[in-house]
């Protein structure tokens, strides 16, 4: 199996993990285990979710993904999918909001994410937004502006 080369092979697995998992029971009840979720965040009010060993692999569908399954590397996946995807921290406000979305997907195929997920979602550059959208900057001073106590965190309001 060869891996992906790039981003519209991802999204293009992305969107066929989607029409699989209709056809696919057994592929749908591995989706429990799955560690690391990749979104397609193009349209946000309806992302789609694939995870490293469907979204990775070139060419796959729910038949040879359930019978290669264990052959495939997810750390070799990964490590190509780096380059399209950013990681969210956990308890940031859009891990929580595409935790969210992730859980009620599932819970419409009869699963439940893990305890601890992993959510990358597309970098903007493979998103076709503009620099006035990319938003990594107002993420980080949310992040930052949550770890300040609340006397500076006001301080900060009133300087706003």
């Amino acid at each position: 199996m060869r891996v992906v080369t790039n981003a519209e092979q991802v999204l293009s697995n992305i969107a066929r993990l989607q029409t699989e998992l209709e056809k696919s029971q057994e592929l749908a009840d591995r989706l429990g285990f799955v560690h690391a979720w990749y979104v397609d965040t193009r349209k946000p009010e309806d992302p789609q979710f694939g995870f490293s060993k469907f979204a990775g692999y070139q060419d796959l569908d729910a038949e040879t993904y359930l019978r290669n399954y264990k052959d495939l590397d997810g750390r070799n996946t990964e490590w190509v999918l780096k380059d399209f995807f950013e990681e969210l921290r956990p308890g940031t406000s859009d891990y929580s909001h595409y935790h969210k979305q992730l859980t009620e997907w599932l819970a419409m195929l009869g699963r439940a994410p893990r305890k601890k997920v992993r959510l990358m979602v597309l970098k903007p550059e493979f998103r076709g937004e503009t620099e006035a959208e990319d938003r990594r900057l107002l993420e980080l001073l949310s992040v930052v502006a949550g770890m300040l106590p609340p006397h500076q965190r006001q301080e900060l309001r009133d300087k706003l």
